[in-house]
Order: C-alpha cells, then structure tokens, then sequence
C-alpha cells in the first residue's frame, strides 16, 4: 500500500503538543510513543507531517504530554471521542483543542 504525506495541524494553549494514534507512524496508541508538533508561528498552530497508508482510517487524539493524564477535553472538561480521518494525497488534518485533562 502507497504511503502519503499528512499534516496534523494543531490549534491550542499548550506549551507541548502530541497526537497518539492508531497507525504505528503516530505511535500506535502509546502515549509514551506519541508524536511532538512542532510550533508554526506564521500560522499559529502546532504542526507535525507523517507518512500513513493511503486510503487508512486512521483515529487520533491530541496530547499536551507523552502521558495518559494530559489528553485533550472538551469546553466543558468532558471526554471527546477519537479524532478520525481517511488518508488522502495533500490532506491537512486540523484540530482545535479547547482543554487538557492536566
């Protein structure tokens, strides 16, 4: 299967961001194995590009730390389901995070 390059695009109040997934390129549901963005200050966001396997579903969570405790939350601290997406050429996943479990 032909792999594609995805962007993880991330907007949020965090000195660190990760995303932890299904696919072994985004650590495979590790935390520990999670994959660090990258501040993008001209587009205010956190970034990080990955090879996945084109035509995957591939499900995601956003972390604020290579641990568990630090993932992502609703507005009103309420657990979110998995980010989810199917991997396609160019494709640009973007994310607002409004809160953190830390």
């Amino acid at each position: 299967m032909a792999n594609t390059k995805v962007m993880f695009k991330v907007v949020a109040e965090a000195k660190e961001v990760y995303v932890v997934g299904s696919d072994k390129a985004l650590g495979a549901w590790d935390a520990k194995k999670a994959v660090k963005l990258e501040v993008c200050d001209e587009c205010k966001a956190f970034t990080v590009s990955k090879m996945l396997p084109v035509d995957e579903v591939v499900d995601f969570k956003v972390l604020s730390g290579k641990d568990w405790s630090f993932v992502e939350k609703g507005v009103n601290g309420e657990e979110l389901e998995n980010h989810s997406f199917i991997v396609k050429k160019g494709l640009v996943v973007e994310v607002k995070v409004s809160n953190f479990n830390n």
